[in-house]
């Protein structure tokens, strides 16, 4: 018997921060960013804080025909787990025949793989994440014969 792991681990990809309404003139427009904007303990109904245009709030407007001071790529998404796993198995029944056995394991554990959050400052669903990416678990049994 042999066997085969992969184990990935990412962290979180970066993300730009966009408002709702362009007030630019020139198509989307960033915020200006008034504190980091990062939550301690992001979950997936609020990954970041949308806090916007009131007293304390880390986002707001800026002026008319101006681009915001919210930088490209300030927010991280969720980072990923994956685990890759096979077991094979080589049989000779004869010296000119073999036959081989596989199982393989994608993402074996099930772990969910989250999307970037919803990056609209301004938009009731800001911060959530809404889908997943990637695959569920995936099982594939083969049987090779050579000769």
């Amino acid at each position: 018997w042999d066997t085969n792991g992969i184990l990935t681990l990412q962290t979180g990809l970066p993300f730009t921060p966009q408002l709702q309404t362009s007030v630019s003139n020139s198509g989307g427009s960033r915020p200006n960013r008034n504190g980091s904007g990062k939550l301690d303990n992001p979950e997936r109904a609020l990954w970041f804080d949308t806090s916007f245009n009131t007293s304390g709030a880390v986002w707001s407007v800026p002026q008319q025909f101006t681009y915001g001071n919210g930088g490209r790529n300030i927010l991280y998404g969720p980072g990923r787990v994956n685990f890759d796993w096979s077991l094979f198995k080589d049989f000779s029944p004869s010296e000119s025949w073999r036959i081989q056995f596989r199982a393989e394991f994608f993402n074996l554990f099930n772990t969910p793989q989250f999307a970037l959050p919803n990056p609209t400052i301004g938009n009731p669903s800001a911060g959530v994440i809404t889908s997943t990416i990637g695959n569920n678990r995936q099982v594939q049994l083969g049987l090779r014969l050579s000769f």
